[in-house]
């Protein structure tokens, strides 16, 4: 006789689960494996508490849910209350406003006074803190702080940074003797006969018309002995003529009293 009912319906599902595994053992293991799934998000603050007490419990957050519907809630951010607001939430912030002195206004930990009056006056306004909450700045990045260390090490190996020169003070020829003038190597005395005084004034380096000068009346131009030129402070010598044979000219050493 033929197989029963139930002997029929085993057969069939043995069948068909064999040809299942014929089936997957022949298609690229790519194909028969699951994707992997997605990494879960990272919360921080508020949303990181999914419980009503957890929430409540830090004072940044505040567990709200909408007003037709209070049976849903999540955590947000503690906020001033907003007239109108279509949200229910457990912590009522109060309005830091009403709070018209600075004792009334530190007591209150979501409020802050923001001084406005001449310092050391009690002029001010009581205002919602939104700077008590705000997250820890991230740390440098590891990138950033790679490069930044490598900045460092080559400012180390390029050793310290020479001082920069000190600046020539300008000639200041406002001595009022004329010792002190003539002492002074950028300054001579001079006067004319409008002024037989005389007063202290930069040297010129060349006889300046009208005027009588303590300090080489003919300028260095009119040196023409080397050894000469070079004994006076702001004369200098130029050479040319060939090599060793004295031939030059004396000039006045501008560099020496440049401001």
């Amino acid at each position: 006789g033929g197989c029963d009912p139930i002997r029929r319906k085993m057969l069939a599902r043995v069948t068909l689960a064999l040809l299942v595994l014929a089936v997957a053992s022949a298609l690229p293991q790519r194909m028969v494996d699951a994707p992997a799934a997605a990494p879960a998000p990272v919360v921080s603050g508020c949303s990181l508490h999914n419980t009503s007490d957890v929430c409540n419990d830090d004072s940044c957050c505040n567990w709200c849910g909408p007003t037709v519907n209070t049976s849903i809630g999540f955590c947000m951010p503690t906020i001033p209350a907003v007239p109108g607001t279509a949200l229910t939430c457990s912590k009522t912030i109060g309005d830091c406003k009403t709070n018209t002195d600075v004792s009334s206004c530190g007591s209150d930990p979501t409020c802050k006074w923001a001084p406005f009056g001449p310092p050391g006056t009690p002029v001010g306004m009581c205002v919602y803190d939104w700077d008590r909450c705000k997250p820890t700045p991230a740390p440098a990045s590891t990138f950033k702080k790679a490069a930044q260390a490598r900045i460092a090490k080559k400012a180390a190996e390029a050793g310290p940074i020479p001082p920069a020169p000190t600046p020539k003070p300008k000639v200041n020829c406002t001595m009022i003797t004329e010792a002190a003038c003539n002492a002074e190597t950028c300054c001579e005395w001079c006067g004319n006969v409008f002024s037989p005084i005389g007063w202290c004034m930069p040297i010129t380096g060349k006889p300046v018309p009208s005027l009588t000068c303590s300090k080489s009346p003919e300028g260095c131009e009119a040196i023409k002995v080397e050894a000469t030129c070079e004994s006076y402070d702001l004369c200098a010598w130029l050479p040319i003529g060939p090599p060793g044979s004295g031939m030059g000219t004396c000039l006045f050493n501008w560099a020496k009293c440049t401001a």
